[in-house]
């Protein structure tokens, strides 16, 4: 086994069965298709250091000769590895406990503060303070965390058995990258990941991914103060509830991360007809997977404007004016959608690519955007959400002085 942070394990091994999960000659020109279905996982035992498990492996990974042999070779951008101490070392039995190091694109800041002396001869010679985050619930879950540099960020945690199961547990890691990425508007990948239970201990590395930071214009979170005090512990906040609600997981926890990972996708769109129309697509997905109303052509029971309704009725505060909001992004979809299913590349007024289109078009992708992450929000189970979305300004407008005091 060869492993670096960069290109991720490489495997050769000796099985004890034959290995041929692909016939080499009956699939010969043919086009495989490959989801989560089709994966496997390998048990290895690794001389020196225990047990080791490649997970979610795909058949075509093997590098293998043509004849079917017992030679597994493969590349493998994560391994588990189990050590398994004396019955008399176990950890605490009364919770899980783990531990992940998360690569970001940018600094990830919290509303706690760390603060670190150096002393020698009993007399101080450095302080340092930075962000960083607490949480405290012995009979729910506990969190600490830190960011190590600019681009990597350390997370403690602790579930209680009596709230959480060891699944749930085992889930934690990945449910926190996912809240903040949606928080800091990232696409955040974990490097490495230790999970504790009693006396065993799993320690999983995983290949190093890139990691990418969403466009401005398609963050899905509201900036409060632009990283000040109460962004800060906005941030706190709002992590706490989300990372409880991926972990918990189910139908609208798999929505949410569908609308943050197409809105990455969008970002990363060179075009603006693709980040528009990747962008405005989520809208109409994101309803039909909530209402189990997959689309079949020549089927038009299904109303987006009747959708949508029964999604404000249902998830958003009747205290505010959701109403107004929700008619406005079902005109900014379709004028999103429908020009794009109707393209031009033209610069002339009313064209496309003219600047008054493109003004329109940063608009209506910043409100729809954030409107995205109310839609998470709220799903998640937060209450009495305000419908505020930033007001954009451009560079060559002139800004209307304000009207004389009375």
């Amino acid at each position: 086994m060869e492993w670096n942070p960069t290109d991720g394990f490489h495997i050769d091994a000796l099985l004890d069965k034959t290995f041929a999960p692909i016939d080499s000659f009956k699939t010969l020109g043919q086009t495989i298709i490959k989801d989560k279905s089709d994966t496997f996982t390998i048990w290895l035992k690794i001389r020196g250091l225990g047990l080791a498990i490649a997970p979610s492996v795909f058949p075509l990974a093997q590098q293998k000769s043509l004849i079917p042999d017992n030679h597994l070779s493969i590349d493998q951008s994560r391994v588990i590895f189990l050590f398994q101490w004396p019955k008399d070392c176990a950890w605490n039995a009364e919770s899980w406990s783990g531990s992940a190091v998360f690569l970001t694109k940018n600094k990830i800041e919290f509303s706690d503060w760390l603060k670190q002396e150096t002393s020698l001869g009993g007399q101080l010679i450095q302080s340092q303070t930075w962000a960083g985050l607490t949480h405290k619930d012995v009979n729910d879950f506990s969190v600490s965390g830190r960011y190590l540099t600019d681009n990597s960020f350390e997370l403690n945690w602790s579930l209680s058995k009596s709230s959480w199961t060891k699944t749930e547990a085992w889930n934690f890691g990945e449910s926190a990258r996912r809240a903040l990425s949606i928080i800091f508007a990232q696409t955040i990948w974990i490097t490495k990941l230790k999970i504790t239970r009693a006396n065993r201990e799993f320690f999983d590395f995983r290949k190093k991914q890139e990691v990418e930071a969403l466009h401005y214009n398609f963050h899905p979170l509201i900036d409060i103060d632009s990283g000040g005090p109460k962004q800060r512990e906005f941030n706190k906040n709002t992590f706490l509830k989300l990372v409880a609600f991926f972990t918990k997981g189910g139908h609208h926890a798999d929505v949410c991360w569908k609308i943050f990972h197409q809105m990455a996708d969008a970002s990363r769109q060179e075009t603006i007809q693709g980040r528009e129309l990747l962008l405005s697509t989520i809208l109409e997905a994101a309803l039909r997977t909530i209402d189990g109303k997959p689309f079949k052509l020549g089927d038009y029971s299904w109303k987006r404007k009747t959708s949508l309704a029964t999604f404000q009725q249902k998830y958003l505060s009747a205290k505010f004016n959701w109403e107004t909001t929700c008619e406005e992004v079902l005109k900014i979809y379709a004028r999103l959608r429908h020009r794009n299913a109707h393209p031009d590349w033209l610069t002339t007024p009313d064209g496309v690519l003219s600047k008054d289109e493109l003004k329109k078009s940063t608009k209506n992708l910043i409100i729809l955007s954030r409107f995205y992450g109310y839609m998470i929000l709220a799903m998640a189970g937060f209450k009495d959400l305000e419908p505020l979305f930033p007001i954009v300004r451009f560079h060559d407008e002139q800004q209307q002085p304000e009207p004389p005091k009375p």
